[in-house]
């Protein structure tokens, strides 16, 4: 059994996104973009994930750190930005991540950190009783979307999960209000809800703290929320920085994430540490 730094557990995409009227087309998915960020950090990641042989994820993914379950197609965003806000469809849809399918492949790594991480609802119930003795985040906002013809909406209601098994939550405005947040905070003992450029908001032995982010300028937003869990993860959990210093580097390589498309400008530690000592 491998011992590995961090699994994610939600599908890859294939994100078309436009932007002031350009096209441009990239692997997506908040397992996606945790990759990029583990790469950057020094950090070991494996994906679970469907994959299609349409996809090409070789050429932005170790095709080794990848968990698959073979599917003929895969999920496709199209994102489309227009003054500050985001027009989301899926063009294609999700399966499920079944977790007897793959169950004798995940007996052969032993994580220190699962990261659920669903897009559109593709993870089975069974997943969730894997790893007891991994530590277990969970990204809400696969478990919030629906879909109206090809439109991708937020569902008003939390998913019927009990939170209890989550060491911490993500969450954004953009899946749900922080009413709901502190919901999960009497369950969960971190609850991270991220504002995009507002900052975040971290609930945690009841109390509520607020961080602000870096002021940049905005090129692509696609994955900055994804980007932000997976840095938080790394250097609260693996890292064992404290909370206020986790919340700021996180605030600082997400909004640094934007000033490029895709995962151009993600950025390595030392950069996130020049911003930080500003």
């Amino acid at each position: 059994m491998k011992t590995i730094d961090i699994l994610t557990i939600g599908n890859l995409t294939e994100d078309i996104n436009i932007i002031n009227n350009k096209v441009y087309n990239s692997i997506g998915g908040t397992s996606f973009y945790a990759y990029k960020v583990a790469e950057k950090l020094g950090y070991d990641l494996r994906i679970v994930s469907e994959i299609s042989e349409k996809l090409g994820v070789a050429k932005k993914i170790n095709p080794k750190k990848i968990i698959s379950q073979k599917a003929q197609l895969h999920t496709i965003f199209e994102n489309t930005y227009l003054k500050g806000q985001r027009n989301q469809k899926v063009l294609n849809a999700p399966g499920k991540i079944i977790s007897k399918n793959l169950i004798k492949k995940l007996e052969k790594v032993d994580p220190k950190i699962v990261f659920y991480c669903p897009i559109l609802n593709e993870l089975d119930s069974g997943i969730f009783s894997l790893f007891n003795k991994s530590i277990k985040i969970c990204n809400l906002q696969g478990f919030m979307r629906k879909t109206l013809n090809q439109s991708i909406l937020s569902k008003k209601n939390l998913p019927n999960i009990n939170f209890k098994i989550f060491d911490a939550v993500i969450l954004s405005e953009i899946d749900t209000n922080f009413e709901n947040a502190l919901k999960i905070s009497s369950s969960s003992k971190i609850v991270c809800y991220t504002m995009g450029n507002k900052g975040v908001k971290i609930i945690i032995n009841k109390e509520i703290k607020f961080f602000k982010t870096l002021d940049v300028i905005h090129v692509d937003e696609t994955g900055a929320g994804d980007v932000w869990g997976a840095s938080f993860i790394i250097f609260y959990y693996l890292m064992k920085k404290d909370l206020n210093e986790s919340a700021a580097l996180s605030n600082i390589s997400a909004a640094l994430s934007v000033t490029g498309i895709s995962d151009k400008k993600i950025p390595k530690y030392n950069e996130i540490l020049k911003h930080y000592n500003a």
